[in-house]
């Protein structure tokens, strides 16, 4: 089974949250980031999308 990536707005849309709530989340240390681009774009995996909701 492949593993879906989403960008931040992509997961904030699918959990019902706002970009911001994820990057406090981030902050808190409650939701850790595994993988960015070069530009410092967040990626995130169907396991963060389990943890949120």
């Amino acid at each position: 089974m492949q593993e879906h990536t989403y960008r931040i707005g992509e997961l904030a849309r699918k959990c019902n949250v706002t970009a911001r709530t994820i990057r406090y989340y981030e902050s808190l240390g409650l939701l850790k980031t595994n993988s960015r681009s070069e530009g410092g774009q967040r990626y995130y995996t169907d396991a963060d999308v389990v943890y949120l909701i």
